[in-house]
Order: C-alpha cells, then sequence, then structure tokens
C-alpha cells in the first residue's frame, strides 16, 4: 500500500493537535489530589485600603490597615464605629466606615458536593501576651449571627464556601480598647480541618 506524502502530513499534524490538548505537567501540578479539609480564608487580605480606583476598599468596609492593624491571612482588625482620618500634607482625609457585622469565610478544599456540609467550630477569648488586647466574650462583646449561633457554619451544596457572620457590641467597648476574639474550626464528619488554617482571629476596637 502507497502511503502519499499528504497522509504522513496528515498524521504527523494529527499528533501534534492531539499533544496540545493534553494537560501541560505544570497544570497538572497544580490540581489538588489531596484529602477533602475545611478551612479558614481571609477573604479582604491583599485589598487596598482606598484610592480613586478603588472606592470601596477596606476603608470602606470598616477594617484597618495602618501600622500595627495589619491584616494576615489568619487575622483581622475591625472597626465597630466610623470615623475620620483628617487629611495631612503628606496623606489624603481618609473615612472608615462601621463594619458592625464581620463575615468571616469558610471554604471547602475538595471536589464540590451536591449536598450541604455542616462544619463545625468554636469560639473563644484571645488576648494578646503584651495585654494591649483582651479576651472578646460571647454575648458581651459579640454575638454570632443567624444559623452560625449553634457554632455550626453551613456549606452549601455545589459550593466551597461558607459564612461565619460576627456582629460586635460597640457598647460593650471604650476609647481605643481592643478585644479579640478565636475561631477554632472542628470539622465535618467527612471533611477535617486544615491544621495550618484552622484558626481565625477578630479583633474588634471602636477607633484607631
Amino acid at each position: 500500500m502507497k502511503i502519499s506524502f499528504k497522509h504522513i502530513f496528515l498524521l504527523l499534524a494529527s499528533g501534534v493537535v492531539f499533544s496540545s490538548c493534553l494537560p501541560d505537567p505544570a497544570e497538572k501540578a497544580l490540581v489538588y489530589n489531596g484529602p477533602t479539609v475545611v478551612e479558614f480564608k481571609n477573604h479582604t487580605l491583599g485589598m487596598v485600603a482606598s484610592s480613586a480606583t478603588a472606592a470601596h476598599g477596606l476603608d470602606f468596609r470598616g477594617i484597618l490597615s495602618n501600622t500595627g492593624n495589619g491584616q494576615t491571612d489568619s487575622s483581622r482588625v475591625i472597626s465597630l464605629m466610623g470615623y475620620t482620618i483628617p487629611a495631612t500634607s503628606t496623606a489624603p482625609r481618609r473615612d472608615i466606615s462601621a463594619r458592625t457585622v464581620d463575615t468571616v469565610y469558610v471554604q471547602l478544599v475538595g471536589p464540590q458536593r451536591s449536598t450541604t456540609t455542616e462544619v463545625k467550630f468554636e469560639v473563644f477569648p484571645a488576648p494578646n501576651a503584651a495585654g494591649t488586647i483582651t479576651g472578646a466574650v460571647e454575648g458581651t462583646d459579640y454575638t454570632l449571627e443567624g444559623g452560625n449561633s449553634n457554632k455550626v457554619v453551613t456549606i452549601p451544596a455545589n459550593s466551597s464556601v461558607g459564612y461565619i457572620y460576627l456582629r460586635g457590641n460597640a457598647a460593650s467597648f471604650t476609647g481605643r480598647e481592643k478585644k479579640r476574639v478565636g475561631l477554632r474550626l472542628l470539622g465535618a464528619p467527612d471533611a477535617s480541618p486544615n491544621p495550618n488554617y484552622d484558626a481565625f482571629y477578630v479583633t474588634m476596637t471602636l477607633t484607631n
């Protein structure tokens, strides 16, 4: 049987097209193949404070970002009262909104599910060692909203994120007092907490 140059070219071309459809090794390395876990995620980490192109930055959300109040992947500082930072010769005026309810993200790492995932968590007072931040007490300094009051966060079916809603009680704070609450994931029956991101800390204050 004779094979023409045209046939050889088509065979080679089809091989190139097929190989180009295969996943790149680098892409395969990004696919999570570990056990399904739940973890906290600081969804506001990396946001700017405010600017002409980001009017709804951290200031608008009542999340403090000045020196000593920076965020981490497992913590943030929120203001329970709105206030203004006057303009200076080197910085424009900043309006800090009140963050009456903080939203803490809990994410499912692994395949999404066709049913809801109920994740248990606990809260605890979290003072710092220096004594500049005292431990926040549930029912006095803050409350958990809605379905979170029973210490359960629900990740809906076909989703990877659930929310813990924490409402600060501004009336229990005075001056520049800071109080901090810690949250720790206990997991679900079939999704253990990621030990690297199983705790999150929210520090509350009235003003910087």
